[in-house]
């Protein structure tokens, strides 16, 4: 699994606890499975009275085996100790966050000069979309929720950065590898007009790109080639 992938899985696995709630009483799987965590972290047992953003944080590392990676902590202060001990907390205004990081809060920031506030809570990013940051947390509004904010906006306290290349056990092939499951799509796709070569391998074979993300603008370009090959059919 490569690392990007380990990003989703953990953004995955936050995704499947909204709408959890202190109302509805779903919240207490996540304490539940933060207190399951060994050794307790700090030794201190989550009531289910205590505040549970970090703590929802934490409990996707547990659920996924990845505690070495998402470092438990139920407290938001001593969870960026964890990670600047290990160099992965940075307060850097022009670092752009990658799904699956960690974002810290301070509600107290003025919105003037370097942020240095105590952090009052924290989420996941669920996804970067131009200058816009959507975060998953626990305990937003008392349930598991979305957020958006600006990339660099107020209220960012910092990121932490749980290693995710360390528990990758592959690595993301080049634009122009593909794998073996794929082949008969990618054979009929090239044989049919529907996805032309972006220059050449070092081989002199078409490169296809074919492990790259496309963007919007080619995708909707295949899209528009597929409504015209067949369309007339």
């Amino acid at each position: 699994m490569t690392e990007l992938e380990l990003r989703q899985k953990a953004v995955a696995q936050f995704k499947k606890w909204l709408g959890f709630s202190e109302a509805d009483g779903r919240y207490r799987k996540i304490v539940d499975l933060y207190n399951a965590i060994r050794p307790v972290p700090v030794g201190y047992v989550l009531q289910y009275s205590d505040e549970w953003c970090a703590a929802t944080v934490s409990a996707v590392g547990q659920a996924l085996g990845m505690t070495d990676v998402i470092l438990p902590e139920c407290s938001c202060p001593r969870m960026i100790e964890l990670y600047d001990e290990r160099g992965r907390w940075i307060e850097d205004d022009a670092y752009v966050p990658q799904i699956g990081d960690i974002i810290m809060y301070d509600w107290q920031d003025t919105g003037a000069g370097n942020n240095r506030g105590n952090p009052d809570h924290v989420g996941m990013v669920a996804a970067v979309n131009g200058t816009t940051l959507t975060i998953i947390e626990g305990n937003n509004g008392n349930a598991v929720a979305y957020r958006t904010l600006q990339i660099n906006g107020r209220y960012i306290r910092g990121y932490c950065l749980p290693d995710y290349a360390s528990k990758a056990t592959s690595s993301p092939g080049t634009a122009g590898d593909a794998s073996e499951w794929s082949q008969e799509a990618r054979e009929w796709a090239v044989s049919v007009g529907l996805f032309q070569g972006a220059g050449t391998l070092p081989d002199g074979t078409p490169d296809y790109q074919w492990q790259r993300q496309p963007t919007r603008e080619e995708l909707v370009t295949v899209l528009h080639r597929f409504y015209h090959l067949f369309s007339a059919k």
